[in-house]
């Protein structure tokens, strides 16, 4: 089984060695990817380790974490993997799951597989209250905006997806900032590929994280608009589109005049609801 494990570095040259001798047994090769970080982590890497396993990448400037994922995404294809996994480098993801991952990907045949903390009160309660709140609330906005309602906890970068599915996706396309898992997932939809929750743990280890909820906020709102908005259009929208539009202008200046205007939204929005919930008849995989 060839096995490549993508590892994204920024502020964490504390924690990479933690995390690459935990990885190295579940792999055939590890990618390091210095996102230009101000601690030199991919310089460390290679000073500290020889193995042949395990390969640095160096960007010439900082991208984001998703800029820096998509470039291990592509070196791994290059190197022939046939699964590729996506863990952090802050030490708050076992890699001991590694194998839970790919287990539900050849067992389910899923196509990309990630962790949800959000599974016990134990964990939960161990999250800081700020994260715990902001990831609530995106995870819900998210359902909206790639269609998967059988998913929670869309920020979570503990991943794996078969190399026969990324080659579908055009990685140009997705956001290369923290919105990167999200959009990720966004487009995984739009390829009709199925995505699986794992239950999967988190370590709150006092490390800082990258992500600040506070920073990311509202450029993931804006994300989320526009990807709900492109997805309506893709799905239900984009095949006769013209005569689809006329239909609900009709009603709509029918509803008007007979002022139930509100209801005849509520009414609509509950039935796209119903239909995009169950999937019918647009996702034929799930």
């Amino acid at each position: 089984m060839s096995t490549i494990i993508v590892i994204p570095c920024y502020k964490v040259k504390k924690k990479i060695s933690k995390v690459i001798n935990k990885s190295l047994k579940f792999a055939k090769k590890i990618i390091i990817i210095d996102d230009k970080c101000p601690q030199q982590t991919g310089n460390f890497v290679k000073k500290n380790y020889k193995s042949k396993k395990i390969l640095v990448l160096f960007n010439k400037k900082n991208i984001g974490v998703g800029g820096a994922v998509k470039r291990g995404y592509e070196e791994a294809l290059k190197l022939k993997a046939k699964y590729i996994i996506k863990i952090d480098g802050d030490d708050q993801m076992n890699p001991k799951y590694i194998p839970l991952l790919l287990k539900n990907i050849k067992n389910l045949n899923a196509d990309y597989c990630k962790g949800n903390r959000f599974f016990s009160l134990d964990i939960i309660n161990k999250m800081p209250f700020i994260r715990l709140v902001g990831n609530f609330f995106l995870s819900i906005i998210s359902m909206f905006s790639t269609g998967y309602w059988n998913i929670f906890d869309f920020t979570n970068g503990y991943t794996a997806i078969s190399a026969k599915a990324l080659k579908k996706l055009k990685l140009s396309k997705i956001s290369n900032n923290f919105f990167f898992e999200t959009d990720m997932i966004f487009y995984l939809y739009l390829n009709n590929l199925k995505v699986k929750d794992v239950k999967i743990p988190a370590i709150y280890n006092n490390s800082e994280s990258n992500l600040i909820i506070s920073k990311i906020f509202i450029y993931f709102i804006k994300g989320n608009i526009i990807n709900f908005l492109n997805r309506i259009y893709a799905v239900y929208f984009k095949k006769f589109f013209f005569i689809k539009f006329l239909f609900i202008f009709f009603l709509l200046l029918f509803s008007y005049y007979l002022k139930i205007f509100l209801y005849f939204l509520i009414l609509f929005l509950f039935i796209f609801f119903i239909i995009d919930l169950f999937n019918i008849p647009y996702r034929k995989n799930d």
